[in-house]
């Protein structure tokens, strides 16, 4: 913190410099996937792209066993400079370095297993029978890549405590150019599912070794040490973590992976890629929100534990209000001009979307971006623990009634179910639960 300048006056221009530079690392994001989403489809086709989002989905599912150790080590941070506690920090960091390294090697023994051990067929479903060939080197390639990221992704986390999410923007700017160069030649020159994996993921693990080392010159407490490695921390933030993963991952798993999971046993991998069109439209547009949440929270924490209700009560009202505005505005949209806009996009292979299909994801859009302010809320007032039961009790609902919806009437009944039970459990508890925090 610079002389003179208050700590409220620092979380501002935090959060303000993490929006500036969130413009350029989610514009390159978007343009990634918008770019790369139809020339792959071209290329690859409507069926093998399937199988490229499958192997994405399964990635993804591989991603939640982080078990949310990185919002638990944020919260954590924040706390321990508001305290000025260097040695909490180091202990901190270097703790969960290690513990994340230990679950990483892991899984990965687990998981390898899996792979040797089980025919593709029985966990992807019959119409998956014959593709193994262009599965099986996906997946292999793809578990090292999100292996390597278990460890690398607490760096934004670390980034996040320190209230500099500006530096993962621009980080995150980096990996998306170097992505879409490698997508750019890739799809041309080598059109494979498992070199479209290392294009993508590959990319954002290089940008993120940088930042890790960009984080450890500038933080030299952050940079792992055997010798500050503490069981006690360890445990906590392990235990944390669980909390964390029921409340940010459960969601993500259930509605991006099981969901997915269930489409492609159902209906098979053109549905799938259908599916995972709606995925990747969540990931671009909740981008767009994320990048006012991820500085905001981190800061809300840090006003409470100084005492600064006013600043805190401040910033959940404009992040509420901008949030909420951006779904509504993108339901408007998608029912709007949706189906043409898709078709340009994407091409002949998803022409003639019907409003009704649009109409329930956008429903389901709006629904999860709610959830996800009122998330971002509630960890930063410190209530994980009421969340996590909520939220659990949501996830089990959600699953049920989307796999009824799924066999009733498909994606789009799936879809509409599914934000219709977001809104009438945490739509309806969380808001009042984070009001009666802010007012002390």
């Amino acid at each position: 913190m610079s002389d003179g300048e208050t700590h409220a006056e620092r979380r501002n221009r935090s959060i303000r410099l993490a929006v500036v530079t969130s413009f350029l690392s989610k514009a390159g994001t978007v343009l990634l996937q918008a770019l790369s989403m139809p020339i792959a489809i071209r290329v690859l086709g409507r069926e093998e792209f399937g199988l490229y989002t499958t192997v994405n989905l399964t990635l993804s599912t591989v991603a939640m066993l982080q078990v949310g150790v990185g919002p638990a080590l944020t919260h954590g941070l924040t706390k321990a400079r508001a305290g000025d506690d260097g040695k909490l920090q180091r202990a901190l960091g270097s703790s969960a370095f290690f513990l994340m390294a230990g679950v990483a090697l892991l899984a990965g023994l687990a998981l390898g297993l899996v792979l040797l051990a089980v025919p593709l067929p029985v966990i992807y479903g019959e119409e998956f029978e014959g593709k193994q060939g262009m599965l099986r080197p996906a997946l292999w390639v793809g578990l090292l890549l999100f292996l390597m990221l278990f460890v690398l992704n607490l760096t934004e986390r670390i980034r996040e405590g320190h209230l500099e999410v500006a530096a993962n923007n621009t980080w995150g700017a980096v990996g998306n150019v170097l992505a879409a160069v490698c997508v750019a030649g890739g799809v041309w020159y080598v059109p494979e599912v498992w070199f479209l994996v290392i294009a993508v993921h590959g990319s954002l693990v290089v940008a993120k070794l940088a930042n890790t080392f960009a984080l450890w010159r500038r933080h030299p407490l952050m940079k792992p040490r055997i010798s500050a490695f503490d069981p006690g921390v360890a445990r906590s933030l392990f235990g944390d973590g669980m909390l964390f993963s029921v409340c940010t991952l459960v969601p993500g798993l259930v509605e991006y992976n099981v969901f997915g999971w269930m489409v492609g046993r159902a209906q098979g991998p053109d549905d799938v890629a259908l599916f995972g069109v709606f995925i990747t439209m969540t990931i671009m547009q909740l981008g767009l929100v994320v990048m006012l949440s991820a500085p905001t929270w981190p800061a809300v924490a840090e006003a409470l534990a100084r005492d600064d209700l006013a600043w805190a009560r401040g910033a959940a009202k404009r992040l509420y209000g901008l949030g909420s505005l951006f779904a509504v505005c993108s339901f408007v949209g998608l029912v709007a001009v949706g189906s043409w806009v898709l078709e340009l996009w994407l091409g002949e292979e998803f022409a003639g979307l019907p409003r009704s299909l649009l109409a329930c994801y956008g429903l389901y859009f709006v629904a999860h971006v709610w959830r996800h302010l009122n998330h971002a809320m509630m960890i930063g007032t410190g209530q994980v623990p009421k969340l996590t039961r909520i939220q659990l009790i949501e996830s089990v609902l959600v699953t049920a009634l989307g796999w009824l919806a799924l066999e009733w009437g498909g994606v789009g009944p799936m879809l509409a179910v599914a934000g219709v039970t977001i809104f009438a459990l945490t739509g309806l508890v969380l808001p009042g639960k984070v009001i009666r925090k802010l007012r002390g």
